[in-house]
């Protein structure tokens, strides 16, 4: 019987052994998992972050596009008018074509914004609405008739609802775009 309690002796050290490194295993296991759930969260939190700065900082300068280019749209109507009736005064040409370069500032600053939409269907529609709005200021530059501010403005504005709706799915902690 001796020897019997000699070997239970070890393999109770052994087992105990085994143990305590079957617990360090599985808690460092845990612990490893906890911090790449961490660092994932931390990751989506920079991008959601990231993704709702530029989302209303693009939603600002496509507004401020749109009325820089109302503006302009507003100036070569007067300016028109004016020499078409005779009645131009010294300032007027410099007047439009600020109004042009105020346009052109406003819409080469949204579209410096659009590759930071991460979104591809906002980017697709914003990078659309950019391209009419060049389209837009080089038809009232060269005199076009009908400018279709109408259709700038629908366009302006679904960009605007696509961008709301992102900032919503962003703020209750979706990923999809939710309509």
């Amino acid at each position: 019987m001796e020897g019997w309690k000699f070997w239970w002796g070890i393999a109770a050290f052994f087992l105990g052994g085994l143990s305590t490194q079957l617990n360090g295993w599985l808690t460092y296991r845990r612990q490893r998992a906890d911090k790449r759930a961490d660092e994932a969260a931390a990751r989506q939190a920079r991008s959601d972050e990231f993704e709702l700065q530029h989302l209303v900082e693009f939603n600002q300068l496509l507004r401020n596009a749109a009325e820089a280019l109302h503006a302009w749209e507003q100036a070569d109507r007067q300016f028109r008018h004016l020499r078409d009736t005779n009645s131009l005064d010294d300032d007027a040409p410099e007047r439009r074509m600020q109004a042009h370069d105020a346009s052109e500032a406003a819409i080469g600053t949204a579209e410096a914004q659009v590759g930071y939409i991460l979104v591809d269907e906002i980017r697709t529609a914003a990078h659309r609405a950019v391209d009419d709005f060049y389209a837009l200021n080089a038809m009232i530059y060269e005199g076009a008739g009908d400018h279709g501010m109408m259709h700038l403005h629908n366009q302006t504005a679904a960009v605007h609802s696509a961008i709301g709706a992102r900032v919503r799915a962003i703020y209750a902690g979706r990923n999809a775009i939710q309509s």
